[in-house]
């Protein structure tokens, strides 16, 4: 059957089956090709007003520079001179990087990367697909151009159809029904008990991937319901992941996933995003447990990232190249052969994560360089990628600020910032952190109906790209911080937005299974007060810091605290006033409740053990 007749049933399906890099901003596999010679263009309205004044289909093509496959796909069908004839003759070629582009990437992908996507002038998926050899690549394009050509009004029907029904299952899918109960979380981790792999640790088969917030779900709901079962299943993956071959034992730091069930034959790329969710959960575990082996590997994990993607500049790069050859190496020879590429782009979500989690190091390790990294990441971040009354933008290259108003970028760095502000007091971060979150309010939130939109309304213009989305977990993430700064500032508006989000998914969590589990937190977080430790005082006063440094020490997976100095800070959290007194005092307050005034660490300490 050819192409002309099973085309309509494939629109917005996805099937399954150098030139120096950065030219022209676009990037290329840093080994031999020719696919620069293809006339690419950037995702915007230029290549799409071109391709609806030369009635030509797009053809999209969505790489990451650190993906194997794309430089493959650079070195071979894009580097063959006829692909290259025939994509610069009957198409408008775009080229789209997956890390500087999330927002693309995450409504074109076709199951992996590279993804080749033929497109409609107007942005609309034709027929997509990923790797694909040279022959095979111009078979498909020579069918979509005449199959363009000759039912264009047939393909527009049907797009058209397709919009529609679109738009009526996210109408449907967004009725909120019912209340944020304990009950979700429950729910949620007993499809976590029924994906774990007993024999090798982990959930799923294969591919198999680390699932970090899926490992501090358990750790959580293990530490509030002492269910042992939760802490085996979490300490079973932990281990087994550390003990196996996605553990860089040369040079440290975790490989993005495995191919196997028993996580062996990794694919050998690095991302600072998956190595900042491992460190969350060996960090907690270490916390949890007490393992030793844990905090080694936490340690590993940051002198990997201090040695490979961290910045001068303050910031941390974004990710290392795989490379087979150089990672099965021993650490001798690897010394002979040059390591493999790093992205130096400073991506701001992935900055916000791994800087959380050094701020986390510090307050479970106590060592001072690690607050210092943060601090010092956080001023790079705030001076390059960020706009009082405006947020943040997604990424710093060579200095300058691209992007600007991803979900995913307020909520991580306004995260990270309420940390900094926690284990500080430095005042700043929290004002920072709230002008973040405001704009996200202003920009991103339906407030009609609830929930967080991932991009600004003036971005909805393209294609895909005309649906704004609200993801669930980077609407659990916001979530998550809109419930921090609720109870550090007792702004009920925080708490009310917080719970309208919650709301917009209460029909579909489940569908996502254990990737629901940033949603379980978010639920949790939302239902149960945490132990808010407020200290009155001086913030110089060797006193009062020895009460924050103690408040800081002591692990609870939800605690916020706070050092509130009468002569610079309010004193009302919420329907609190604190009294200002002569010694500095720390109040523990949970369910309604509130501690007498404390005096001195040993005080702190013996009431928490009572909590």
């Amino acid at each position: 059957m050819g192409l002309e007749t099973r085309l309509p049933t494939f629109i917005g399906a996805k099937l399954a089956n150098d030139k120096p890099s950065g030219v022209e901003g676009h990037r290329f596999s840093p080994r031999p090709n020719q696919a620069h010679l293809i006339s690419w263009n950037h995702w915007g309205d230029d290549a799409f007003d071109t391709a609806k004044k030369e009635d030509k289909p797009v053809f999209l093509s969505i790489g990451a520079t650190w993906c194997h496959w794309c430089h493959v796909f650079d070195e071979t069908t894009l580097s063959d001179p006829e692909v290259i004839e025939l994509l610069n003759r009957d198409f408008i070629p775009v080229r789209v990087d997956a890390d500087k582009n999330p927002h693309i990437q995450n409504r074109y992908l076709a199951g992996g990367w590279p993804t080749s996507s033929f497109l409609t002038p107007t942005g609309n998926i034709i027929v997509s697909g990923t790797y694909m050899q040279p022959d095979d690549f111009k078979e498909l394009a020579q069918k979509v151009s005449k199959y363009y050509a000759t039912h264009k009004g047939e393909l527009y029907a049907n797009i058209a159809q397709s919009k529609v029904k679109k738009s009526i299952d996210r109408e449907s899918q967004q009725t909120p029904e019912g209340e944020p109960t304990e009950e979700i979380p429950i729910r949620v981790v007993g499809s976590i008990k029924g994906m774990f792999d007993s024999i090798h640790g982990g959930f799923g088969n294969e591919p198999k991937f680390p699932q970090s917030e899926v490992i501090e779900l358990l750790l959580t709901e293990y530490h509030m319901r002492d269910d042992k079962e939760l802490l085996d299943i979490a300490t079973k993956s932990l281990d087994s992941m550390m003990r196996s071959e996605l553990w860089d034992r040369a040079e440290k730091g975790f490989f993005r996933y495995s191919t196997r069930p028993d996580w062996s034959e990794p694919h050998y790329e690095k991302m600072l995003e998956g190595n900042a969710g491992l460190l969350k959960d060996y960090l907690l575990g270490y916390q949890v447990t007490g393992q030793e082996a844990y905090r080694e590997i936490a340690e590993g994990i940051i002198s990997y990232i201090d040695a490979n993607l961290s910045s001068p500049d303050g910031g941390f790069y974004g990710s290392q190249d795989a490379d087979e050859e150089y990672y099965k190496m021993d650490a001798d020879d690897r010394k002979k052969k040059s390591p493999p590429k790093i992205d130096t782009h400073i991506y701001t979500n992935w900055n916000g994560m791994i800087i959380s989690q050094y701020i986390r190091a510090y307050q479970a390790l106590g060592r001072k360089a690690y607050l210092d990294r943060a601090v010092n990441a956080i001023k790079h971040l705030t001076d390059k990628a960020h706009e009082t009354g405006a947020g943040m933008y997604h990424y710093i290259t060579n200095g300058e600020a691209r992007l600007k108003g991803l979900l995913a970028d307020q909520v991580y760095m306004a995260d990270a910032l309420i940390s900094a502000y926690e284990t500080t007091s430095d005042r700043k971060h929290l004002e920072t952190a709230i002008d973040i979150i405001n704009c996200t309010i202003n920009k991103l939130c339906d407030q009609r109906k609830g929930g967080f939109f991932d991009i600004p309304e003036e971005s909805a213009r393209i294609g895909n790209l005309t649906f704004r989305e609200k993801p669930l977990i980077e609407n659990a993430q916001t979530v998550r911080v809109l419930n921090r700064l609720f109870y550090l500032t007792g702004k009920e508006d925080f708490h009310r937005l917080a719970g309208m989000a919650l709301k917009v998914f209460f029909n579909i969590y489940s569908d996502y299974s254990i990737q629901a589990a940033t949603y379980a937190l978010a639920v949790r977080e939302y239902v149960k007060h945490p132990i808010a430790i407020n200290i009155i005082g001086p913030k110089k006063d060797p006193r009062t810091l020895a009460l924050h440094n103690e408040g800081i020490k002591i692990f609870l997976p939800w605690k916020v605290i706070q050092v509130l100095d009468a002569e610079k800070d309010p004193l009302t959290v919420g329907p609190i006033t604190y009294p200002a007194a002569d010694e500095p005092s720390a109040y523990v307050c949970g369910e309604g409740t509130c501690s007498p005034p404390l005096h001195g660490v040993k005080e702190l300490k013996n009431f928490i053990k009572r909590k």
